[in-house]
């Protein structure tokens, strides 16, 4: 009996475990956010941005810096990863001439994420990134022909931090 209880609760362990874990495909969500980002361009008559590996890799740089220290910010304290284009230059970016940046965390369900779910949680943070003034002129600017986006996830608080970086070369 004693063996069936270890084992019965050790099942359980696992289970609350799994549970706790957040399943999301990072590629999808960041792909929905492009389109929403550029369907609103497209009424603008401004061309689409397009995905950039430079860029993704100075928004997860930024999103997991981020979620290190437990808050939102455009800078790091690395002097040369300090703003936004520090970024993009030290990860190889030498010929983006422009930049911006958008960043926002929030807190989020911890599940397995659906077509349908990242649908919503795309639209959750492309609607945040609207009604801010800044934010919005970062996604509307006609400076800008190149984004990408990078999200870091902080299990204990269950925010999701999200940086798009933006450029042109």
């Amino acid at each position: 009996m004693k063996n069936i209880l270890s084992i019965f609760l050790l099942f359980f362990n696992s289970l609350t475990i799994f549970s706790q874990e957040l399943h999301l495909d990072d590629t999808a969500l960041e792909t929905e956010i492009l389109h929403l980002i550029n369907q609103h361009r497209k009424t603008l008559h401004l061309t689409p941005l397009e995905k950039d590996p430079i860029l993704l890799k100075a928004a997860q740089d930024q999103s997991n810096y981020m979620l290190q220290i437990k808050k939102l910010s455009h800078e790091q304290s690395a002097t040369q990863k300090k703003h936004p284009k520090n970024r993009i230059k030290f990860h190889g970016g030498n010929d983006f001439f422009v930049y911006g940046e958008n960043v926002l965390y929030l807190t989020v369900e911890t599940k397995n994420y659906t077509k349908e779910d990242i649908k919503i949680l795309a639209q959750r943070i492309y609607k945040e990134w609207e009604e801010s003034p800044p934010h919005y002129q970062n996604m509307t600017s006609n400076d800008f022909g190149y984004a990408s986006l990078a999200f870091a996830y902080d299990s204990k608080t269950k925010r999701l931090y999200a940086t798009t970086v933006f450029g042109n070369k």
